[in-house]
């Protein structure tokens, strides 16, 4: 099968500047060597308390056994990067999206004010702009996106389509929503001041109604995640309390049946992921 391509990490604006891709996430040197160390160790540790202690001879450890722990921890940590990277990547991706989304609401407030006290909608970017520069450092997103809309428009770029570029790469529907709103509005000469009020305000009772969801479904997750955590502590338990249980478990007939559980506690935790992911 044919592995999916990822999209690129940037995507050029209309100045030809690089700006984020917000459908894909890739990770920074330091992210990257954090989460493959933490998956791989976990991942290896997770394998020894299931399949560790093979091989022994009258309830010794024998060189065998050494060398098959250490396989099973490099074989079970490469699985476990290749399994749960993409799905930590992902997490980061809805992370940081979230942290757009939310200061974009912030953005269209300082752009219904400055249109209130009768600026023009350039200039209410612009405005705009100083407003995310005071409360943001220059690294959030959304000061380098309002940052390039505000260059577009001072090196003659339309705002119609600096916001639509920005919308396209977004990766999100309100925003995505306002630049073919903002669009329309400036090809048909609609009123900006009334537009940008009416989608603060629908963009606003979505986000209150998505954090509710996001807090009824906070103690799914924590159980979601306990649950997911037990049965390895329970099996470490078993084995270092009970000699003759970690000699079963490491028989032919303990691996094939420690196998098929494993696959399926595998199986549940990307099925528990999704009744609870909801949107």
């Amino acid at each position: 099968m044919r592995k999916k391509e990822r999209g690129p990490r940037y995507i050029p604006s209309p100045l030809n500047n690089p700006m984020i891709n917000y459908a894909e996430y890739y990770f920074s040197g330091g992210e990257k060597v954090l989460f493959f160390l933490l998956t791989f160790t976990a991942g290896g540790l997770a394998g020894l308390v299931f399949y560790g202690g093979l091989f022994k001879r009258d309830g010794e450890a024998t060189f065998s056994t050494a060398v098959s722990n250490m396989a099973v921890f490099c074989l079970v940590g490469c699985l476990a990067v290749r399994s749960f990277l993409p799905a930590i990547r992902e997490r980061m991706r809805q992370q940081r999206n979230r942290r757009l989304e939310k200061r974009f609401m912030n953005l269209l407030e300082g752009l219904a004010a400055s249109l209130a006290a009768g600026n023009t909608v350039n200039d209410a970017f612009v405005n705009a702009k100083d407003d995310m520069r005071n409360q943001y450092s220059d690294e959030e997103a959304i000061v380098r996106e309002i940052s390039e809309i505000v260059l577009g428009l001072e090196n003659g770029k339309t705002l119609e389509e600096m916001v639509f570029a920005f919308g396209a790469r977004s990766n999100s529907e309100d925003i995505e929503n306002f630049s073919n709103v903002v669009s329309n509005c400036y090809r048909m000469g609609g009123n900006f001041k009334d537009v940008i009020r009416r989608t603060r305000d629908i963009i606003s009772d979505k986000s209150a109604i998505a954090d509710e969801i996001a807090t009824k479904t906070a103690s799914n997750r924590l159980q979601h995640n306990a649950m997911c955590i037990m049965p390895i502590v329970l099996v470490a338990m078993l084995k270092s309390s009970s000699a003759s249980f970690a000699d079963n478990l490491a028989s032919v007939t303990g691996v094939m049946v420690t196998t098929l559980a494993i696959a399926l506690f595998v199986a549940s935790y990307f099925w528990g992921q999704k009744i609870i992911d909801i949107r």
